[in-house]
């Protein structure tokens, strides 16, 4: 049964609520929000019916188990990764709450990692996510801070962050594309597929064709089928309407392996365009839009 002492003021707060914010500046001294009511409201933390709530990815850091902790892996450091391509607001309350239930589940500590494409949304994300009773601190990653890697050897050791560095910030640099094939070699064939085809749609069609020279003269061809076909195709068509038709072709089986649904409106404005520069900027776009719409933004 709860004590005197832990009801008292309990009852205090129920019957004024504005005593609770009275207690608060007591004990910090520090000025409170403005506000203009005070009310009670559910105590409870949970509820009969839960929000489903579902971060981008999560990733568990593990160490062996000590004797005493039994036989299973024992987690270190959750990663919440959370890519945001602009300002939501809701995001932080949705983002304490991955925390909090990720380091329930997990039982360890657990950093909550945002990516943004340009430093501007960064510092908008940077800041503490205050809670009142403490804060989480988003570690926020401007990828236009990232720059594309130029040695052979780090794109060996390193080509995750290569691809990445090259999709997010294209150049037509010789060096980065020569590192960028290094990077791709260094990955298994599944792999390579895929992500060929991501920093693929991001290059300018001169970064492309310098990158067709460095792959013939090092006698290696990609894998890739989703980007790397209408790319061979065009070529032996040796037509800029091949090109415009593989182009087309590989942004609708991009969108397609993403389970994204085209329209017949859509379809027909990509199928039908001959410009290549702009197929090139909707393939670019391909790996990041939610709707095909997007496309055309």
């Amino acid at each position: 049964m709860p004590s005197h002492e832990h009801e008292f003021p309990l009852d205090l707060i129920r019957h004024d609520p504005e005593f609770a914010a009275e207690l608060l500046h007591e004990v910090t001294g520090k000025s409170l929000p403005a506000y203009t009511r005070v009310r009670c409201d559910a105590a409870e933390a949970t509820s009969t019916a839960l929000p489903y709530l579902n971060s981008d990815n999560v990733v568990v850091c593990e160490r062996a188990p000590l004797p005493h902790e039994g036989d299973e892996p024992v987690a270190v450091l959750a990663i919440i990764t959370e890519p945001q391509r602009s300002w939501d607001p809701r995001k932080h309350y949705s983002w304490p709450a991955y925390v909090a239930y990720t380091r329930l589940r997990l039982r360890c500590p657990v950093a909550l990692l945002v990516l943004t494409p340009d430093s501007a949304l960064a510092g908008r994300y940077g800041d503490p996510i205050d809670l009142g009773c403490g804060h989480v601190q988003p570690v926020v990653f401007s990828l236009d801070g990232l720059a594309p890697v130029t040695d052979e050897k780090t794109a060996a050791d390193h080509p995750l962050l290569t691809i990445l560095a090259m999709a997010a910030n294209p150049t037509e640099d010789r060096a980065a594309l020569e590192a960028l094939y290094v990077a791709l070699r260094s990955l298994d064939t599944s792999n390579s597929s895929l992500y060929s085809d991501y920093v693929l749609a991001a290059l300018s069609a001169a970064a492309r064709g310098s990158l067709e020279e460095i792959v013939k003269l090092r006698d290696y061809e990609f894998k890739t089928e989703l980007i790397g076909r209408p790319f061979r195709e065009g070529e032996a068509k040796g037509k800029a309407e091949g090109k415009a038709e593989g182009l087309a072709e590989a942004v609708l089986e991009f969108l397609d392996s993403r389970g994204i649904g085209v329209s017949d409106e859509v379809r027909e404005r990509i199928t039908s365009s001959t410009d290549l520069k702009e197929l090139h900027g909707w393939a670019r776009r391909v790996a990041v839009v939610e709707r095909a719409e997007d496309l055309f933004d």
